[in-house]
Protein backbone atom coordinates (compact mmCIF):
# COMPACT_ATOMS: atom_id res chain seq x y z
CA UNK A 1 0.00 0.00 0.00
CA UNK A 2 2.91 2.25 0.76
CA UNK A 3 4.30 1.85 -2.37
CA UNK A 4 1.08 3.09 -4.43
CA UNK A 5 0.19 5.10 -1.95
CA UNK A 6 2.75 7.58 -1.35
CA UNK A 7 3.29 8.90 -5.18
CA UNK A 8 -0.64 9.23 -5.32
CA UNK A 9 -0.34 11.68 -2.34
CA UNK A 10 2.30 13.30 -3.81
CA UNK A 11 0.68 13.86 -6.64
CA UNK A 12 -2.71 15.51 -5.22
CA UNK A 13 -0.91 17.67 -3.24
CA UNK A 14 1.30 18.90 -5.88
CA UNK A 15 -2.27 19.94 -7.79
CA UNK A 16 -3.53 21.51 -4.85
CA UNK A 17 -0.01 23.90 -4.44
CA UNK A 18 -0.70 24.89 -8.14
CA UNK A 19 -4.84 25.36 -7.83
CA UNK A 20 -4.05 28.00 -4.80
CA UNK A 21 -1.12 29.48 -6.35
CA UNK A 22 -3.18 30.22 -9.61
CA UNK A 23 -6.19 31.58 -7.80
CA UNK A 24 -3.42 33.42 -5.70
CA UNK A 25 -2.06 35.09 -8.98
CA UNK A 26 -5.35 35.46 -10.17
CA UNK A 27 -6.16 37.66 -7.63
CA UNK A 28 -2.65 39.59 -7.22
CA UNK A 29 -3.53 40.40 -11.13
CA UNK A 30 -7.01 41.89 -10.79
CA UNK A 31 -5.78 43.64 -7.77
CA UNK A 32 -2.92 44.89 -9.46
CA UNK A 33 -4.64 45.92 -12.40
CA UNK A 34 -7.42 48.06 -10.41
CA UNK A 35 -5.12 49.85 -8.02
CA UNK A 36 -1.86 50.42 -10.59
CA UNK A 37 0.00 53.63 -8.74
CA UNK A 38 -3.03 53.53 -5.41
CA UNK A 39 -0.41 50.40 -4.18
CA UNK A 40 2.92 52.91 -4.16
CA UNK A 41 0.92 55.84 -2.38
CA UNK A 42 0.90 59.42 -2.75
CA UNK A 43 1.65 61.84 -0.64
CA UNK A 44 -1.31 64.46 -1.93
CA UNK A 45 -3.83 61.86 -1.42
CA UNK A 46 -6.39 62.24 1.75
CA UNK A 47 -6.00 59.50 4.08
CA UNK A 48 -10.27 58.55 3.63
CA UNK A 49 -9.63 58.39 -0.05
CA UNK A 50 -6.73 55.98 0.52
CA UNK A 51 -8.90 54.01 2.42
CA UNK A 52 -11.72 53.79 0.26
CA UNK A 53 -9.59 52.40 -2.28
CA UNK A 54 -7.92 50.09 -0.59
CA UNK A 55 -11.20 48.27 1.42
CA UNK A 56 -12.52 48.91 -1.90
CA UNK A 57 -9.24 46.66 -3.48
CA UNK A 58 -10.17 43.91 -0.58
CA UNK A 59 -14.11 43.82 -1.26
CA UNK A 60 -13.62 42.98 -4.93
CA UNK A 61 -10.87 40.43 -4.46
CA UNK A 62 -13.39 38.36 -2.11
CA UNK A 63 -15.83 38.89 -5.75
CA UNK A 64 -17.75 41.46 -3.23
CA UNK A 65 -18.64 43.62 -5.65
CA UNK A 66 -21.58 46.13 -5.17
CA UNK A 67 -19.45 47.03 -1.77
CA UNK A 68 -16.25 47.52 -3.95
CA UNK A 69 -17.92 49.76 -5.80
CA UNK A 70 -19.86 51.62 -3.58
CA UNK A 71 -15.99 52.06 -2.13
CA UNK A 72 -14.98 53.18 -5.31
CA UNK A 73 -17.41 55.92 -5.78
CA UNK A 74 -17.02 57.05 -2.16
CA UNK A 75 -13.03 57.44 -3.12
CA UNK A 76 -14.29 58.95 -6.65
CA UNK A 77 -16.25 61.50 -4.44
CA UNK A 78 -13.34 62.34 -2.71
CA UNK A 79 -10.91 62.68 -5.46
CA UNK A 80 -12.36 61.95 -9.18
CA UNK A 81 -9.45 60.51 -11.62
CA UNK A 82 -9.45 57.89 -14.21
CA UNK A 83 -8.50 54.71 -11.97
CA UNK A 84 -11.76 55.88 -9.63
CA UNK A 85 -13.42 55.96 -13.06
CA UNK A 86 -12.24 52.73 -13.68
CA UNK A 87 -13.15 50.48 -10.47
CA UNK A 88 -16.38 51.87 -10.93
CA UNK A 89 -16.36 50.41 -14.20
CA UNK A 90 -14.78 47.19 -13.50
CA UNK A 91 -17.56 46.43 -10.67
CA UNK A 92 -20.60 47.81 -12.78
CA UNK A 93 -19.34 45.15 -15.34
CA UNK A 94 -19.19 42.12 -13.42
CA UNK A 95 -22.58 43.18 -11.88
CA UNK A 96 -23.89 43.55 -15.25
CA UNK A 97 -25.04 47.52 -15.05
CA UNK A 98 -23.56 47.74 -18.48
CA UNK A 99 -25.24 51.19 -19.07
CA UNK A 100 -22.80 52.23 -15.87
CA UNK A 101 -20.12 50.06 -16.76
CA UNK A 102 -20.14 51.89 -20.66
CA UNK A 103 -20.14 55.03 -18.81
CA UNK A 104 -17.62 55.24 -16.41
CA UNK A 105 -15.01 52.98 -18.58
CA UNK A 106 -15.25 55.59 -21.70
CA UNK A 107 -14.46 58.69 -18.81
CA UNK A 108 -11.46 56.69 -17.57
CA UNK A 109 -10.07 56.79 -20.89
CA UNK A 110 -10.89 60.31 -21.16
CA UNK A 111 -10.20 61.60 -17.80
CA UNK A 112 -6.72 63.17 -17.28
CA UNK A 113 -6.11 63.00 -13.15
CA UNK A 114 -4.48 59.98 -12.21
CA UNK A 115 -4.22 58.62 -16.22
CA UNK A 116 -4.07 55.45 -17.13
CA UNK A 117 -1.19 53.18 -17.67
CA UNK A 118 -1.11 51.95 -21.67
CA UNK A 119 -1.53 48.45 -20.32
CA UNK A 120 -4.29 49.61 -18.78
CA UNK A 121 -6.05 51.61 -21.66
CA UNK A 122 -5.87 48.36 -23.87
CA UNK A 123 -8.03 46.16 -21.01
CA UNK A 124 -10.35 49.15 -19.98
CA UNK A 125 -11.15 49.15 -24.13
CA UNK A 126 -11.61 45.39 -24.60
CA UNK A 127 -13.65 45.52 -21.58
CA UNK A 128 -15.58 48.43 -22.64
CA UNK A 129 -16.05 47.01 -25.97
CA UNK A 130 -17.27 43.86 -23.93
CA UNK A 131 -19.61 46.11 -22.79
CA UNK A 132 -21.58 48.03 -25.65
CA UNK A 133 -22.45 44.07 -27.11
CA UNK A 134 -24.50 43.89 -24.00
CA UNK A 135 -26.92 47.19 -24.57
CA UNK A 136 -28.73 49.00 -27.19
CA UNK A 137 -28.14 52.77 -28.69
CA UNK A 138 -30.91 54.46 -28.96
CA UNK A 139 -32.00 57.81 -31.07
CA UNK A 140 -35.01 58.98 -29.82
CA UNK A 141 -37.61 61.40 -31.58
CA UNK A 142 -40.55 62.94 -29.86
CA UNK A 143 -43.14 64.93 -31.26
CA UNK A 144 -44.17 67.25 -30.04
CA UNK A 145 -40.67 68.27 -28.74
CA UNK A 146 -42.03 69.44 -25.53
CA UNK A 147 -43.39 65.90 -24.58
CA UNK A 148 -42.07 64.34 -21.37
CA UNK A 149 -40.78 60.70 -21.40
CA UNK A 150 -40.30 58.90 -19.16
CA UNK A 151 -38.99 54.77 -19.01
CA UNK A 152 -39.34 52.24 -16.59
CA UNK A 153 -40.38 54.55 -14.41
CA UNK A 154 -37.97 57.19 -14.62
CA UNK A 155 -36.69 60.54 -16.63
CA UNK A 156 -33.94 59.26 -19.59
CA UNK A 157 -30.23 59.94 -19.22
CA UNK A 158 -29.14 60.98 -22.42
CA UNK A 159 -25.05 60.83 -23.41
CA UNK A 160 -23.66 63.73 -24.53
CA UNK A 161 -23.91 62.65 -28.13
CA UNK A 162 -27.82 62.50 -27.21
CA UNK A 163 -28.03 59.01 -27.71
CA UNK A 164 -29.90 56.93 -25.09
CA UNK A 165 -28.00 53.72 -23.57
CA UNK A 166 -30.91 50.24 -22.85
CA UNK A 167 -29.72 47.70 -21.34
CA UNK A 168 -30.77 44.03 -22.09
CA UNK A 169 -34.49 43.16 -21.36
CA UNK A 170 -37.89 44.53 -21.95
CA UNK A 171 -38.68 48.33 -20.98
CA UNK A 172 -41.50 50.83 -21.42
CA UNK A 173 -41.25 53.92 -22.98
CA UNK A 174 -44.52 56.77 -22.25
CA UNK A 175 -44.29 59.93 -23.53
CA UNK A 176 -47.18 62.37 -22.69
CA UNK A 177 -47.67 65.81 -23.26
CA UNK A 178 -50.79 68.64 -21.82
CA UNK A 179 -53.88 68.14 -24.66
CA UNK A 180 -52.09 65.08 -25.86
CA UNK A 181 -53.25 61.13 -25.35
CA UNK A 182 -50.05 59.36 -23.84
CA UNK A 183 -48.37 57.05 -25.68
CA UNK A 184 -47.01 53.68 -24.76
CA UNK A 185 -44.15 51.78 -26.17
CA UNK A 186 -42.93 48.66 -25.44
CA UNK A 187 -38.76 48.30 -25.97
CA UNK A 188 -37.16 44.40 -26.05
CA UNK A 189 -33.17 45.23 -26.30
CA UNK A 190 -31.06 41.92 -27.48
CA UNK A 191 -28.09 44.04 -27.17
CA UNK A 192 -25.34 45.57 -29.97
CA UNK A 193 -27.66 47.39 -32.05
CA UNK A 194 -28.47 50.77 -32.82
CA UNK A 195 -31.66 51.74 -32.58
CA UNK A 196 -34.38 55.25 -33.63
CA UNK A 197 -37.37 55.30 -31.42
CA UNK A 198 -40.06 57.76 -33.07
CA UNK A 199 -42.46 58.47 -30.94
CA UNK A 200 -45.88 60.68 -32.11
CA UNK A 201 -48.41 61.95 -29.59
CA UNK A 202 -52.12 63.08 -30.99
CA UNK A 203 -54.69 65.07 -29.43
CA UNK A 204 -56.50 63.82 -26.86
CA UNK A 205 -59.75 64.38 -28.70
CA UNK A 206 -58.38 62.84 -32.07
CA UNK A 207 -57.60 59.96 -29.83
CA UNK A 208 -60.54 59.52 -28.08
CA UNK A 209 -62.66 59.19 -31.13
CA UNK A 210 -60.25 57.00 -32.58
CA UNK A 211 -60.55 54.77 -29.65
CA UNK A 212 -64.57 54.97 -29.70
CA UNK A 213 -64.55 54.03 -33.28
CA UNK A 214 -62.85 51.07 -32.94
CA UNK A 215 -64.78 49.65 -30.23
CA UNK A 216 -67.88 50.40 -31.97
CA UNK A 217 -66.26 48.21 -35.15
CA UNK A 218 -65.53 45.64 -32.27
CA UNK A 219 -68.82 45.56 -31.08
CA UNK A 220 -70.06 45.27 -34.67
CA UNK A 221 -67.70 42.87 -35.68
CA UNK A 222 -68.80 40.65 -33.06
CA UNK A 223 -72.39 40.47 -33.50
CA UNK A 224 -72.30 39.35 -36.76
CA UNK A 225 -70.58 36.12 -36.58
CA UNK A 226 -72.88 35.86 -33.06
CA UNK A 227 -75.62 36.18 -34.73
CA UNK A 228 -74.81 33.96 -37.80
CA UNK A 229 -73.98 31.27 -35.52
CA UNK A 230 -77.33 31.31 -33.62
CA UNK A 231 -79.36 31.09 -36.93
CA UNK A 232 -77.73 28.98 -38.59
CA UNK A 233 -77.72 26.28 -35.68
CA UNK A 234 -81.18 26.99 -35.79
CA UNK A 235 -81.38 26.01 -39.75
CA UNK A 236 -79.64 23.12 -39.26
CA UNK A 237 -82.09 21.73 -36.43
CA UNK A 238 -84.85 22.23 -38.95
CA UNK A 239 -83.04 20.42 -41.34
CA UNK A 240 -81.99 17.58 -38.79
CA UNK A 241 -85.78 17.49 -38.21
CA UNK A 242 -86.71 17.50 -41.67
CA UNK A 243 -84.71 14.37 -42.05
CA UNK A 244 -86.19 12.23 -39.10
CA UNK A 245 -89.56 13.01 -40.33
CA UNK A 246 -88.94 12.05 -43.43
CA UNK A 247 -87.80 8.67 -42.10
CA UNK A 248 -90.75 8.17 -40.70
CA UNK A 249 -92.70 9.18 -43.84
CA UNK A 250 -90.79 6.32 -45.69
CA UNK A 251 -91.83 3.69 -42.79
CA UNK A 252 -95.44 5.07 -43.01
CA UNK A 253 -95.19 4.33 -46.90
CA UNK A 254 -94.28 1.14 -46.02
CA UNK A 255 -96.27 -0.17 -44.35
CA UNK A 256 -98.96 1.47 -46.64
CA UNK A 257 -97.98 -0.08 -49.58
CA UNK A 258 -98.04 -3.56 -47.60
CA UNK A 259 -101.55 -3.14 -45.91
CA UNK A 260 -102.60 -2.48 -49.61
CA UNK A 261 -101.40 -5.51 -50.74
CA UNK A 262 -103.20 -7.55 -48.23
CA UNK A 263 -106.10 -5.57 -49.35
CA UNK A 264 -105.54 -6.36 -52.94
CA UNK A 265 -105.21 -10.12 -51.87
CA UNK A 266 -108.17 -10.20 -49.58
CA UNK A 267 -110.48 -8.67 -52.15
CA UNK A 268 -109.38 -11.58 -54.93
CA UNK A 269 -108.74 -14.81 -53.33
CA UNK A 270 -107.00 -17.29 -54.98
CA UNK A 271 -108.54 -20.37 -54.88
CA UNK A 272 -111.71 -19.79 -53.40
CA UNK A 273 -110.14 -18.71 -50.07
CA UNK A 274 -112.20 -16.43 -48.51
CA UNK A 275 -111.25 -13.31 -46.77
CA UNK A 276 -112.68 -12.28 -43.46
CA UNK A 277 -110.50 -9.37 -42.18
CA UNK A 278 -110.83 -7.15 -44.99
CA UNK A 279 -112.54 -4.08 -43.55
CA UNK A 280 -109.62 -4.34 -40.87
CA UNK A 281 -106.92 -4.13 -43.72
CA UNK A 282 -108.81 -1.29 -45.25
CA UNK A 283 -108.35 1.06 -42.06
CA UNK A 284 -105.14 -0.02 -41.57
CA UNK A 285 -104.43 0.85 -45.06
CA UNK A 286 -105.88 4.09 -45.01
CA UNK A 287 -104.03 5.08 -41.75
CA UNK A 288 -101.06 3.71 -43.30
CA UNK A 289 -101.80 6.36 -46.03
CA UNK A 290 -102.95 9.41 -43.89
CA UNK A 291 -99.47 8.81 -41.76
CA UNK A 292 -97.34 8.83 -45.28
CA UNK A 293 -99.12 12.07 -46.25
CA UNK A 294 -98.91 13.98 -43.25
CA UNK A 295 -95.14 12.82 -42.59
CA UNK A 296 -94.08 13.91 -45.85
CA UNK A 297 -95.68 17.04 -45.86
CA UNK A 298 -94.07 17.88 -42.57
CA UNK A 299 -90.56 17.15 -43.62
CA UNK A 300 -91.12 19.15 -46.55
CA UNK A 301 -91.85 21.83 -44.95
CA UNK A 302 -89.12 21.72 -42.08
CA UNK A 303 -86.96 21.46 -44.84
CA UNK A 304 -87.92 24.41 -46.35
CA UNK A 305 -87.69 26.41 -43.35
CA UNK A 306 -84.80 24.95 -43.02
CA UNK A 307 -83.19 26.30 -46.27
CA UNK A 308 -84.66 29.45 -45.98
CA UNK A 309 -83.85 30.04 -42.56
CA UNK A 310 -79.68 29.24 -43.33
CA UNK A 311 -77.64 32.56 -43.30
CA UNK A 312 -74.60 32.68 -45.33
CA UNK A 313 -73.17 35.57 -43.76
CA UNK A 314 -73.90 38.26 -46.16
CA UNK A 315 -77.10 40.05 -44.90
CA UNK A 316 -78.81 42.50 -47.16
CA UNK A 317 -78.57 45.76 -46.51
CA UNK A 318 -82.10 47.10 -45.33
CA UNK A 319 -82.20 44.71 -42.96
CA UNK A 320 -78.92 45.06 -40.11
CA UNK A 321 -78.89 46.48 -36.93
CA UNK A 322 -75.31 47.53 -35.07
CA UNK A 323 -75.11 48.80 -31.58
CA UNK A 324 -72.27 51.42 -30.95
CA UNK A 325 -71.25 52.98 -28.03
CA UNK A 326 -68.94 55.94 -26.74
CA UNK A 327 -66.64 55.91 -23.49
CA UNK A 328 -66.03 59.32 -22.14
CA UNK A 329 -64.77 59.91 -18.89
CA UNK A 330 -67.94 60.32 -16.79
CA UNK A 331 -70.38 57.79 -18.74
CA UNK A 332 -70.92 55.63 -21.14
CA UNK A 333 -73.35 56.50 -24.61
CA UNK A 334 -74.92 53.43 -26.62
CA UNK A 335 -77.40 53.90 -29.04
CA UNK A 336 -78.55 51.10 -32.14
CA UNK A 337 -78.96 52.11 -35.19
CA UNK A 338 -81.56 49.93 -37.56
Amino acid sequence: MDKYSSPFQAARGIAVVVLCSTMFLHSARAADDLSGPWSGGDATEEPAYRKAIKEGLAEYDALHFEEARSLFRRAHSISPNARTFRGMGMTSFELRDYVSAVRNLSAALQDKRKPLSAEQRIQTRELLDRSRMFLDVCTLTVSPPKARVIIDGHAPEFEPDGTLLLGFGAHTLEARAPGMATRSLPINVRGGERRVLAVTLAPASVAGVGSANARVAQVVTAAKPASTVSSNRSAAAWLWASGGTALLAAGAGIYWARQNSQLNSCRNPLNHWACTNESTLKTQRNIGLGATVGTGAAALTMALIGILSWNSGHPSAPNHSALGCVVSPSSITCSRSF
